[in-house]
């Protein structure tokens, strides 16, 4: 006869066995994973998906926070700090700070890095991007300091000049053509001045007139009475602009016009579709007669 098996609360000693051992193996699971994991540090932070969009979220409100204020302190056209400069050695941080672009910045560097100076404070107005009204409130503050070596050096030309100068002293150059050598055959040039001129030809795109060379940076002091004697132009070639297909830039780069003039005779020939002759020009106010007539020989009216 079959033994009965004993039954506890409805499970049998068997069935209290499996339970005991399945606690068993729970518990010791739940420890081995705890002991295996890596202990938290209590300032430690866990950052998951939700964490880091949030994050982002705020930092890029706090940014658009910041510029809107930065705006509001500091307007785009106006000058941030004012304070004392030479366009010579001013840094473009400086040149930043008051109110300068940072590419007009980086445009006189690297004019600076080419041998290029502003010997006076209206050398700044050929500056592409440089307004009137920009000029009108920087002009208190531009102080450029004397180039003593330059001057010296003409200085020193002027007054005590080689025997083979004062031999060449009747000696007529075409100004056309002429290279820095052949000026400083002429009594009163030096390198200096030389380069100048050369340089200042190739801005205008040529002489029309000897009296021209007399506009070119440094001339100051020279006696042109004398200089002019010596000089001669065997013919007119000059490099003209295409008015009425050139832009704003293109015209500005012209010693003989601003930048806010450029734009107004861009702006007439698109009023016009396209500009015919150099009297259109009269009607602007900002162009001076003298004006109209200087540039006139550099500009191009042709339809193609």
């Amino acid at each position: 006869m079959k033994k009965q098996r004993k039954i506890y609360f409805l499970l049998t000693a068997e069935q209290w066995l499996g339970v005991a051992l399945l606690v068993i193996l729970v518990v010791g699971t739940l420890m081995a994973v705890k002991h295996f994991q890596p202990e938290k540090e209590e300032d430690s932070i866990w950052v998951n998906d939700s964490t880091m969009t949030h994050f982002t979220a705020h930092q890029a409100q706090q940014d658009s926070l910041r510029k809107a204020q930065w705006k509001k302190i500091y307007p785009r056209d106006t000058i941030i700090r004012m304070q004392a400069f030479d366009p010579n050695t001013a840094d473009s941080s400086t040149l930043v700070h008051l109110g300068f672009k940072p590419w007009q910045a980086k445009n006189m560097l690297k004019y600076r890095a080419k041998g290029g100076k502003y010997r006076k404070p209206d050398d700044l107005k050929r500056l592409y991007g440089m307004t009137d009204s920009m000029y009108q409130a920087l002009t208190p503050y531009i102080h450029i300091a004397r180039e003593e070596i330059d001057s010296l050096v003409d200085s020193v030309r002027m007054d005590s000049l080689p025997q083979w100068q004062k031999e060449n002293k009747d000696t007529i150059i075409n100004l056309r053509t002429a290279d820095t050598t052949e000026l400083k055959m002429l009594y009163g040039i030096g390198s200096y001045r030389a380069r100048q001129i050369v340089r200042y030809r190739e801005q205008l795109g040529g002489f029309v007139r000897v009296e021209q060379v007399l506009e070119a940076k440094g001339m100051d002091g020279v006696n042109a009475d004398t200089l002019l004697q010596h000089l001669y132009m065997d013919s007119v070639i000059v490099e003209q602009i295409p008015i009425n297909q050139v832009g704003v830039q293109r015209l500005a780069r012209h010693p003989y016009l601003r930048f806010e003039q450029a734009k107004t005779i861009y702006e007439l020939r698109r009023q016009k579709i396209r500009l015919d002759s150099i009297q259109q020009l009269n009607e602007l106010d900002c162009l001076s007669t003298e004006t109209v007539e200087k540039i006139a020989p550099y500009l191009n009216f042709d339809k193609n």
